[in-house]
């Protein structure tokens, strides 16, 4: 009787697969023939709106920082698929907090900090040869039909509103919902995100209309982590335009293999030049590290380099300046050794959250290591010291670039070590108007009356930086 009974359940367990792939189909079918996507091969859509970036927010739980979009144009090709977005963006928030301008130009003198001088150009692009590129081009209302259809979507119901599912790359879980005129008004999925982890990326749709016999969206909403992305009204759409969109022969190179050098500062004191500078500071019994950018393999790197010098001491300690993505996304490596991370009280919290968010999709190092990360917060200023050497720790007040700035200052070696609160400019490029990111760094020093010969920039620099050390020392 049980065996009946059994067989039975799975009966209906395959019967209920059958039908859910069954309505699947239908539900595709009915879709893609409101939308007209049988027919299309590739698609240009252009307009205007807002850009976020990610990571780059003031304070660590507001949302990312804006940046106006004058011209907005992407093209996508369903036949052999590709996706290219290129935007023009300008800052016109005042005051302009937190980050995200870019890297600075040489050639214009632009970028690097906010506001950003004049326009700049943003393009993304991609191809199904990486995962990411696969995902983009999925994640378009048409696309997610098309990838629907060839991938053995499921349907469901949620909310009233009918849904689709697939599995991606075996991995990815995409989803779809459909309105009631069958219109795709959002796909979700969820990405792998050194921070945030297995992170929520989403794409909202409204405002069909009818451009040449296809259906499409005159808004586009794009999400990360809960935050807008992309926030685009489209003007202009031309169904099978983008057809010369050029595909790229090669894949993209992936990331070069991390390495890690250093350089002397002074006695018990390295900058390691990984990509991007972390400082190594020696006590009697312990080592402390300030800043783990990048990722994980960032800060093994790091952390190879500090064994190299330093072979017999344990890091205790690792200084994060800020929340900021770029400057945080290697602090997992850290926790997951035991270290402890030493931040502005702004930033603690924050840390600790997303310290303890699942990494699933693609396990680091603190996922594996199943330790709990430890996060010690301070005001204005935290000092480590003895015999051997004296790190201290300041908030910069009244920054603009984020509200829990830390900078780090050497008074053995007269070194300050700073991130985001001053870029270099080579040459006598200009610096941004007004250059309150530059000021505020200025005037910090001057407040703490630092006795300072070298600033140590964290995203790198040269000798631009001397001049603006011995006009905020006493020097």
């Amino acid at each position: 009787m049980k065996r009946i009974l059994s067989l039975a359940l799975v009966g209906v367990a395959l019967c209920g697969y059958w039908v859910s792939a069954q309505d699947a189909g239908d539900v595709i079918d009915a879709a893609a023939k409101a939308m007209g996507t049988g027919s299309l091969q590739s698609i240009q859509y252009s307009g205007t709106g807002s850009v976020f970036m990610v990571g780059q927010n003031f304070t660590p739980e507001s949302p990312w920082p804006r940046f106006k979009v004058v011209k907005y144009n992407t093209g996508v090709r369903y036949d052999t698929p590709a996706f290219r977005e290129e935007l023009v963006r300008v800052d016109d928030e005042n005051p302009a907090r937190g980050g995200g301008a870019g890297g600075f130009i040489a050639a214009t003198g632009q970028g690097g900090m906010r506001p950003i001088l004049g326009e700049q150009t943003q393009v993304r692009q991609a191809t199904p040869r990486t995962e990411t590129g696969q995902l983009q081009i999925w994640m378009t209302p048409h696309g997610f039909l098309k990838a629907a259809a060839a991938n053995k979507a499921t349907a469901g119901n949620t909310g009233g509103r009918r849904t689709l599912s697939f599995t991606a790359l075996g991995k990815y879980t995409v989803t779809g919902t459909l309105n009631d005129q069958n219109l795709v008004e959002r796909v979700e999925t969820r990405v792998d995100n050194t921070m945030l982890g297995d992170m929520l990326m989403e794409a909202v749709y409204s405002g069909y209309k009818n451009f040449g016999g296809v259906q499409f969206p005159t808004r586009i909403v794009e999400r990360q982590g809960g935050f807008p992305t992309l926030d685009i009204t489209v003007s202009d759409v031309r169904p099978n335009g983008a057809a010369t969109l050029e595909i790229p022969a090669n894949p993209p190179a992936g990331p070069a293999e991390t390495a890690a050098k250093s350089e002397r500062l002074g006695d018990g004191a390295w900058v390691i030049t990984a990509g991007l500078n972390s400082v190594l500071v020696e006590f009697t019994d312990y080592l402390v590290v300030v800043e783990a950018l990048g990722n994980d393999a960032r800060s093994h790197a790091v952390m190879a380099e500090v064994k190299r010098l330093v072979p017999n001491k344990p890091i205790r300690y690792l200084v994060n300046t800020h929340a900021h993505y770029d400057h945080s996304g290697g602090v997992r490596a850290f926790a997951a050794e035991g270290v402890t991370i030493v931040t502005h009280e702004v930033n603690k919290p924050f840390l600790e959250k997303v310290l303890s968010l699942p990494h699933q999709i693609n396990p680091d190092s603190l996922a594996k290591s199943k330790r709990r990360a430890v996060v010690e917060g301070f005001r204005d200023k935290r000092v480590f010291t003895d015999a051997m050497n004296t790190l201290e720790l300041h908030h910069i007040r009244g920054n603009l670039h984020h509200e829990g700035l830390l900078m780090a200052y050497l008074p053995k070696q007269k070194v300050v070590i700073q991130a985001d609160a001053f870029h270099p400019r080579p040459g006598a490029k200009p610096y941004p108007t007004p250059p309150q990111f530059t000021v505020n760094f200025y005037e910090n020093i001057q407040r703490l009356k630092l006795d300072v010969s070298q600033v140590l920039h964290i995203h790198g620099g040269t000798d631009s930086i001397a001049t603006v050390a011995k006009a905020g020392g006493r020097s």
